[in-house]
Parts: C-alpha cells; sequence; structure tokens
C-alpha cells in the first residue's frame, strides 16, 4: 500500500506533555503518545547511540503495527573516514535494527561535508551491504554533489543502482530567517541552528522508491508556507508515481515541529481534497489535549 511517512525528528518534547499528548503522560510513554498521531519518526538519537535490544522491542511494542522508524545509522560508521571498513558493524546494525520488525521503515546515512567525491568508492560498498528490501537513504552535504556536473552524476547513478534514495534536505525557510528580528535566547537559538544545519541547494530527485525529506522550517511558522507548498505536488506526483515518500518537519526549537507537520497537511488536503492525507488537528492551547490521529496509511 502507498503511504506517505510524516513525523518530526524526536517524540520526546516537554512542551508536548502539556498540550498535544494525553494527561498523565510521561516519558515512559511518549512515544506511544507520538505514534497515536503521526505514523513515523525520523529516529536522530541512533546518530548518537545505537539503542539496545531491549529498547528496540519496547519501541516496536509501543507503537501500532503500520508506524515507521526511520532511523539514522550511528556517527561511528557515516562519520568514520572509512566506510567500506565499517562493513561488518553495519550488518550487526542492522540485525538489531531487525528487532523493530514490520515498524522499521527504512535507514538513513548522513554522511559528513569531509564526505568528498574521491570517497564514492566506499560507499559503494558499503550500499552493498544493504538487504535489498530495507529502504535506504543517504544525505551528502560536500558542494560537490550540487553542483549538476559530473560528479553529483556519478552520485545520483550509483544510489540509482541500487535503489537507494537520496535525502533531500530542505533548510531554505532556516534560512530566510533573520536572527537580528530575534532577541535574547530566540536569536540565539536562531543562530545556533543555522550554524549547525546545511545551507546546501535543495536538489529534488527520487533515486529509489521512498524519497525521504527534512524540511527545517522558520521560526515563525506563518512564514514556512511558501517553502513547503511545492512539496505538496511533489508528494502527490510521487505517490502517483507508486513511491512512498516521507517528509520529516524540523523547527529551530522542535517543540513547534508538530503544529508546522498540521499546517502543511491541511494545506496538501485543500490542494487534493479527493485523496486526502489523515487529518492532524493540533490545538495552539497549552491546556488542550485534543488528538486527532494520522496513523492511517494514505491509500492509492
Amino acid at each position: 500500500m502507498l503511504r506517505v511517512n510524516i513525523g518530526c525528528p524526536i517524540w520526546t518534547h516537554d512542551a508536548w506533555f502539556s498540550s498535544i499528548y494525553p494527561p498523565k503522560s510521561s516519558n515512559r510513554t511518549a512515544l506511544q503518545s507520538y505514534s497515536g498521531l503521526f505514523n513515523s519518526v525520523e529516529c536522530n538519537s541512533s546518530f548518537y547511540h545505537l539503542p539496545n535490544q531491549d529498547t528496540l522491542k519496547k519501541w516496536r511494542d509501543s507503537v501500532p503495527d503500520g508506524f515507521r522508524f526511520i532511523l539514522k545509522l550511528p556517527r561511528s560508521i557515516s562519520h568514520s573516514g572509512q566506510l567500506d571498513a565499517c562493513t561488518d558493524e553495519l550488518k550487526h546494525t542492522i540485525d538489531n535494527l531487525s528487532l523493530l520488525g514490520e515498524t522499521l521503515g527504512g535507514v538513513m546515512l548522513q554522511l559528513p561535508k569531509q564526505f568528498t567525491p574521491s570517497h564514492i568508492n566506499q560507499l559503494e560498498v558499503l550500499l552493498d551491504t544493504i538487504p535489498t528490501d530495507l529502504p535506504m537513504s543517504v544525505e551528502v552535504r560536500h558542494s560537490a554533489f550540487f553542483q549538476k556536473g559530473e560528479q553529483e552524476k556519478l552520485l545520483n547513478q550509483l544510489l540509482l543502482s541500487h535503489k537507494a534514495d537520496r535525502v533531500i534536505m530542505d533548510t531554505r525557510a532556516l534560512f530566510a530567517c533573520e536572527p537580528s528580528q530575534y532577541t535574547g535566547d530566540e536569536r540565539e537559538l536562531v543562530i545556533d541552528v543555522q550554524r549547525k544545519k546545511p545551507r546546501v541547494p535543495t536538489n529534488v530527485i527520487a533515486t529509489g522508491d521512498t524519497p525521504v525529506v527534512r524540511f527545517v522550517g522558520h521560526q515563525q511558522i506563518d512564514k514556512c508556507a511558501s517553502f513547503y507548498r511545492p512539496w505538496i505536488n511533489k508528494i502527490k506526483h510521487w505517490l502517483d508515481e507508486g513511491k512512498s515518500p516521507s517528509i520529516f518537519f524540523h523547527m529551530p526549537d522542535n517543540k513547534d515541529a508538530p503544529w508546522l507537520a498540521a499546517a502543511f497537511i491541511h494545506d496538501y488536503n485543500l490542494t487534493y481534497p479527493d485523496a486526502p492525507l489523515p487529518a492532524l488537528v493540533l490545538s495552539a492551547s497549552q491546556n488542550s489535549h485534543q488528538q486527532i490521529s494520522i496513523f492511517d496509511s494514505l491509500s492509492p
């Protein structure tokens, strides 16, 4: 069944316990509460520390069968500087992740800026290790992969040959945010996030059947729409091609990310009322606990 994976990069934020999660929710039940709203998560925590087997089993048992985890591979692999020497670690990692069962929706390899076209053969060795039935996506950050030249073409051809998707990082809205418009902690937050996120062109390409978009919003949600609206048509186009895309919503402070996702879904459904995404309605009130699920997959 075709589906759109929609979610955030985290499932726990202090602000969510007093807004979108049910009363008496806690860190222990946060994943269950999150999976009652979203059908997927871009799991960033696995980049820093791969969960142990007991934790993976708890994650699997906390979510509905149709929920999907998209996990970043550990930085001990992606940032090793020797991808071709990490095949054993990769196999071990995937063996552990298989404990998630059907809820494992894919893995993401986020490569550092230091990964250049001269390292492309290392990536090929690593991709050869990935099981063919496991959706794989690769994020690159070196400028040479964004210049529409032979080096970018070689990367795209490699990904196409392995049916691996190229992660599309869209930070345009984030960098349209002027830090000088804010003061105090809010200004420092914007500066810090702009420093950490890559400012790379948004090259739109699907080299596999499960394209992944990482959308990083403006500090003010109402200034995000002009940047996310093109993704409405692209997501529908991918669905019409028989692909199952994922789009994950980030904010400078991710406490607002669910509301950004809700705005996108609202505008998508206005654009395609005959093929809507399941609605996500979140109260802006910190004292409300209204939940409306977007759990169900999108039918073709």
